[in-house]
């Protein structure tokens, strides 16, 4: 039994487990031995946006007469057309391989699911239930004729607004051999994957050699990161068991976040784990592409009740596994819901993880000038709450004689100010995770980068409580910044 995973550009071959399944890694150098596999996985990732398939790949796809199964982006390539038009005036529409009859369309949601099959098939009868995730910007599929609804996904929030009541989506389809689902670890529940087993006749002695295969390949797959020279290096090291991590945080959405991110884990030099505060989980994705990393219940941290894992269990994740760096993204702007609720805020969620902090301010809007006072206040304010903020990083620096002035009155009054110079499409469409984005053009860019971040140690044991509320702070820091009386 030969199970094969598509690994070539734009494709997430170790986003997930896929069962512990696949035994063989298709790329464009063994595109061949697609017509001997008994079954071949289409990963997630930016195949479509990528336009990551070949003319030889195609042919090969459609020629295939094993079983298909195509997972988000995997998925998409096997409809017939994906409208990526989100913020568009106009559809923007992206042709598919026409296997499975259904169109897409724009439909944000980045949900932990529970999903039920909806037909007895390979992977169980109607009615079985699994859990996984959905990290989906085109997510709205139209159904034609000749398709049959394979999973139903039980969601709570669609384009980031919360449901009256939970509801379930169609989130995936069959028809003959071919099989699609947005549903990422759908192959990683345990009565899903036996099923399969069954229906494809594997015995107890041929599961084992299969596992046997997918522990080798998965360690080929993590030997094309670009990291993992580095991650062998560092067994060597002596500081090997002394854990860093940063938190990047922003004055305001759209700063330049996620390519700063991207470019960081990119130049570590050692075992890397992303998260995203808050649930939207698209933004670590680029990371994880250049990691060759799983994504992870632990990879996203609550902001409230939104998220999947609370800071508590965060840090238990931190203190037991095995990763050198932690390094944490925040949401939209630092303070954005900070008097909504307790602990809504990036601010508030940095404080309790008691991880050190870099502020990110874009030149982009109001000049290298108005970034940095920018940035100032916000280091200034988050100083005040208590939280370990390391420095400032000015992004999208167009000119650095005048970056020069800002950084030696940084030096002056004690504050790290560092300049990154604006990388080569970073706003551009296919550059934008929620919008559209092309993974290989988006890390290559972000890899270009030239700037250097020290990621120091971390100490879950030092973390900051929660104390005071943002409003408590907030009214505290503003009188000290304009010099007024104030009694608390």
């Amino acid at each position: 039994m030969e199970i094969g995973i598509l690994d070539i550009k734009g494709s997430l071959p170790c986003f997930e487990n896929f069962g512990d399944l696949p035994t063989l890694a298709v790329n464009e150098d063994n595109i061949h031995t697609i017509k001997d596999l008994d079954m071949l996985i289409i990963p997630g990732g930016s195949l479509i946006e990528s336009f990551s398939l070949n003319e030889r790949l195609k042919k090969y796809l459609l020629e295939f007469d094993g079983i298909l199964f195509g997972v988000c982006s995997g998925f998409q390539v096997l409809s017939k057309r994906v409208d990526i038009g989100r913020k568009s005036q106009y559809p923007i529409f992206r042709e598919g391989l026409g296997l499975l009859d259904v169109e897409f369309s724009p439909l944000i949601c980045t949900d932990r699911v529970e999903f039920k099959l909806m037909d007895n098939c390979i992977f169980g009868k109607c009615g079985d239930r699994g859990e996984g995730f959905h990290c989906h910007t085109y997510g709205d599929i139209k159904l034609g004729k000749g398709v049959k609804v394979l999973t139903r996904s039980k969601v709570k929030k669609l384009n980031y607004r919360y449901l009256k009541e939970e509801s379930y989506i169609v989130s995936g389809v069959y028809w003959k051999n071919i099989y699609g689902t947005m549903v990422h670890g759908f192959l990683d529940n345990e009565n899903i994957k036996r099923s399969l087993l069954e229906s494809l006749g594997v015995d107890e002695e041929e599961y084992k050699a299969i596992l046997n295969k997918n522990r080798d390949l998965k360690e080929k797959l993590k030997r094309k990161s670009i990291i993992y020279p580095n991650r062998k290096r560092h067994e060597k090291e002596e500081e090997e068991n002394k854990k860093r991590g940063v938190i990047l945080l922003s004055t305001g959405s759209q700063s330049g976040k996620t390519f700063l991110l991207t470019s960081i884990v990119s130049k570590l030099d050692g075992k890397t784990f992303v998260a995203k505060i808050g649930p939207d989980v698209r933004d670590i994705v680029p990371s994880l592409y250049i990691l060759r990393e799983p994504m992870l219940k632990y990879s996203s941290i609550k902001i409230g009740d939104r998220g999947w894992c609370d800071v508590e269990e965060f840090l238990r994740f931190v203190e037991e596994s095995d990763y050198k760096y932690y390094i944490v993204e925040g949401v939209m702007g630092a303070f954005t819901g900070a008097l909504r609720e307790k602990n809504y805020s990036s601010a508030e969620v940095s404080k309790l993880l008691g991880f050190p902090v870099y502020v990110i301010s874009s030149c982009s809007k109001g000049g290298i000038e108005g970034a940095f006072v920018e940035g100032l206040s916000y280091y200034s304010l988050l100083k005040s709450m208590g939280v370990d903020v390391r420095g400032i990083i000015l992004n999208r620096v167009y000119d650095f004689q005048i970056f020069e002035k800002v950084r030696k009155i940084g030096e002056e009054i004690g504050v790290k100010v560092i300049g990154v110079k604006k990388g080569e499409g970073g706003d551009s469409r296919g550059f934008i995770p929620e919008v559209e984005i092309d993974y290989e053009s988006f890390c290559r860019s972000a890899m270009g980068l030239d700037f250097e971040l020290e990621i120091p140690l971390i100490d879950t044991d030092k973390r900051m409580k929660e104390g005071k509320n943002f409003e408590y702070y907030l009214k505290k820091w503003a009188h000290k910044f304009l010099d007024l009386d104030m009694s608390l």
